[in-house]
């Protein structure tokens, strides 16, 4: 299946596909985690002209795409942060969120930065330190958002 994914940048346009992606992906494996106050603040950051706004002020975010369609999503900003990583849970496991990490590593590299933070939802944990990240601080909640900071040196 990987070989049949393109990789590349969320263009203009194209943010209400990659916020439906999103969406679906949080609403299955993240928000049960979360309070009714964490659900309602991540789908405000998360809305297609949340994404647009982000970009404009030079976020960049990754995808990944399956038969034209969204299947996997990164956002980085600021060349230091992952705001996000979703990828479609029909395609978990087929290596698409590391190769997302990877676009990300490689950009922030490019860009000179030491140092990579995420907030990683509880559930992706695991993953992250598959990637290399290391744990920061003890699980936080803040306006109901269940996070663990997480760090990956460069």
């Amino acid at each position: 299946m990987s070989e049949s994914i393109i990789y590349d940048q969320l263009q203009p346009g194209e943010e209400y596909q990659a916020s439906e992606l999103i969406f679906k992906v949080f609403d299955e494996k993240v928000a049960p985690g979360f309070t009714a106050q964490g659900r309602s603040e991540f789908k405000v950051y998360a809305t297609p002209q949340a994404l647009r706004e982000r970009m404009e002020q030079g976020a960049v975010v990754f995808t990944a795409r399956h038969a034209g369609r969204i299947v996997g999503v990164a956002e980085i900003r600021f060349f230091r942060h992952l705001g996000m990583l979703f990828v479609d849970s029909a395609e978990q496991g087929n290596g698409i969120g590391k190769i997302l990490m990877s676009l990300v590593i490689e950009h922030c590299r490019k860009a000179g930065t030491s140092e990579l933070t995420v907030n990683s939802s509880p559930n992706s944990r695991a993953f992250y330190l598959g990637c290399g990240f290391t744990v920061e601080g003890e699980e936080q909640n803040m306006n109901g958002i269940r996070f663990v900071p997480m760090k990956f040196v460069l």
